[in-house]
């Protein structure tokens, strides 16, 4: 296969150093993925796909690996990305169709098989809620931040609340990396991409990341159903409350990242888009607030949020 990128064409991928590309050869389509910048992610790619590959959900087929450029020629899922496709009419079938296929992974995958992965851990999430700490007080004008506090106090409840960090997350679950496929059938409609990211952690990390997204400001009205539909479906070993309760202060840590990185970027690149951003968690961030049962937690935010 011809690997120059003359008369291809790129495919947008955000943030990611990956390159991205649509090739046409007579009446089909494939996609080029470009990891040469990132060599790390061309392996963690082709191990997560060799785990998915065990899981009934749709990925695109591998045609050809070029090893030596860190190059994939795969199946092109087409244009209906999700966030290109919903509406108000749509959401909660696609959202449906989403958590449909996280409960498939969820309860395809065991530890025996995922064992490769990386296993989430504090350090993992200090380094995270360090954006916010580096990136979102000093814009903010916050002034005597309880930094030392803030670590101690999510570093206790890291530890408290005996989250199981041994499942599948793909980390990006998301409408920009899922795709309605319409000629497949029932929960296979989903296809799922971008999952080199991917890390043993908690059993509801994809739900929040799909769920909760900052990204695309659709309505909360289906969250509470679509997460009592989640627990009831997989093989949790918490009592629902206590799956809620991990699933807010997981999402709030997630939220409280974001809003370190939004900064972060709106000052490198200047770009308004990051404002919406930033309005959008922010206004997510006090909705979790809200559902969560820690008095502590919940009291450091409400001061300096």
């Amino acid at each position: 296969m011809n690997s120059d990128h003359k008369d291809l064409e790129k495919i947008e991928d955000g943030l990611s150093k990956k390159l991205i590309y649509r090739k046409t050869e007579k009446e089909n389509t494939k996609i080029i993925i470009d990891f040469s910048k990132d060599k790390q992610e061309f392996t963690n790619f082709l191990d997560v796909y060799k785990i998915l590959l065990k899981v009934n959900i749709s990925i695109p087929k591998i045609y050809e690996v070029n090893q030596q450029k860190c190059k994939i020629y795969m199946q092109d899922f087409g244009n209906d990305r999700f966030n290109k496709i919903y509406n108000k009419n749509n959401l909660y079938k696609l959202l449906k169709l989403a958590v449909d296929n996280i409960i498939v992974i969820q309860n395809e995958t065991n530890l025996k098989n995922i064992k490769i992965l990386k296993e989430y851990t504090f350090d993992d999430l200090k380094i995270e809620l360090k954006e916010f700490v580096k990136y979102y007080i000093p814009t903010s004008k916050i002034s005597n931040f309880p930094t030392s506090k803030f670590y101690e106090l999510w570093e206790s409840i890291f530890y408290s609340e005996n989250y199981n960090m041994k499942n599948f997350v793909h980390k990006d679950f998301e409408f920009v990396n899922l795709f309605f496929l319409e000629s497949y059938e029932s929960h296979l409609q989903c296809g799922i991409i971008d999952f080199q990211s991917a890390f043993m952690g908690f059993i509801g990390w994809d739900l929040l990341s799909l769920l909760e997204n900052p990204r695309i400001n659709f309505t909360r009205d289906y969250n509470d159903k679509l997460i009592k539909y989640f627990y009831d479906n997989t093989s949790t070993i918490e009592n629902l409350n206590t799956f809620r309760e991990q699933y807010y202060v997981l999402s709030l840590a997630r939220q409280t990242r974001l809003l370190g990185r939004w900064r972060k970027l709106l000052n490198i690149n200047n770009d308004n888009k990051y404002l919406d951003y930033l309005k959008i968690t922010k206004s997510r961030t006090i909705e979790t607030l809200n559902k969560i049962k820690n008095h502590e937690l919940r009291s450091i935010y409400e001061k300096y949020l």
